[in-house]
């Protein structure tokens, strides 16, 4: 009888769990965007050389979700475009690691990128985007960490060309290049 116990209590536990998953963009999802609104708190995105796209506001908005988004190649082969159409990236959390972000666009905040309230930005290379403020990235309060990058040749109209910050912001900038 105990043994049937602790296999039924084993079992609940069990089914309560999550365990991460790999997503490898696009062998499963043709699309960074579509893989990150399947992907769940604590799963990797991995993102196969290329150069990736979208058609609304973003190319990739992370949706506020704990999860990572990994280039499986070098910067310069794993590219989010913007076209001059659209902002590249939207952080809210999670990690962003080893892209080429460029051609990002945006009449407001960060062509580049927009980190609102968190997330990380690693290894990265951050190029040829604009906006109002922060046309590389701009940082909206929070603990947005840039770590490692490179934020060069970005376009501001009013202030911050590679990086601007507003509100009550902790956020670490490190081993990054701003030209």
């Amino acid at each position: 009888m105990r043994s049937i116990c602790t296999s039924i209590v084993a079992m609940l536990v069990l089914a309560g769990m999550s365990f991460a998953a790999t997503i490898n963009v696009p062998a499963d999802y043709t699309t960074i965007q579509a893989a990150i609104d399947e992907a769940s708190d604590g799963d990797e995105i991995l993102v196969a050389p290329g150069t990736y796209t979208g058609t609304g506001n973003e190319v990739v908005d992370m949706l506020g979700k704990a999860i990572t988004l990994r280039a499986s190649g070098t910067p310069e082969e794993t590219i989010i475009d913007g076209q001059g159409a659209r902002r590249c990236v939207r952080c809210n959390g999670g990690i962003i690691e080893g892209f080429l972000i460029r051609n990002g666009y945006t009449v407001y905040e960060g062509g580049g990128v927009v980190a609102n309230g968190g997330g990380v930005l690693k290894d990265c290379v951050v190029t040829g985007n604009s906006g109002y403020w922060g046309g590389g990235i701009y940082l909206n309060g929070g603990d947005s960490q840039i770590i490692g990058c490179e934020v060069v040749g970005n376009h501001a109209v009013s202030y911050g060309g590679g990086i601007a910050a507003r509100g009550p912001c902790g956020s670490l900038i490190q081993d990054t290049v701003v030209r």
